[in-house]
């Protein structure tokens, strides 16, 4: 692993230190942000070598929703994606991500009808 990049233990993705810091930055939103990364990484598309971006939607303890933009770099089979950055979004911002099936927290029509 390189220096510049952290692990998540048991999660199915590593962290850039960048993405780490501010992750940490977010205290319990950012907890609940690596669950929902976790738990989305699935849905990464592998493209060598090309920095994707999604939307996330994140709740958390008041219930109140945040929207993000992350950035993954995601390689080969076999290699965890890399959360390489990540951005709080307005929802409109989110709400366009979504209409470009680009977010990894709304099931899209064809995802519900596979």
């Amino acid at each position: 692993m390189d220096a510049g990049q952290r692990s998540t233990g048991e999660a199915n993705f590593d962290i850039d230190e960048v993405a780490y810091d501010k992750v940490y930055g977010l205290k319990s939103i950012g907890y609940y942000l690596s669950l929902t990364i976790h738990d989305k990484a699935h849905k990464f598309i592998k493209k060598k070598g090309i920095i994707q971006n999604y939307g996330v939607m994140v709740e958390y303890d008041d219930g109140e929703p945040m929207t993000f933009e992350i950035w993954i770099l995601n390689q080969d089979e076999g290699e965890n994606p890399i959360l390489v950055d990540l951005n709080p979004i307005p929802i409109d911002r989110y709400l366009d991500m979504i209409n470009q099936n680009k977010s990894i927290t709304h099931e899209s029509k064809k995802e519900n009808n596979e």
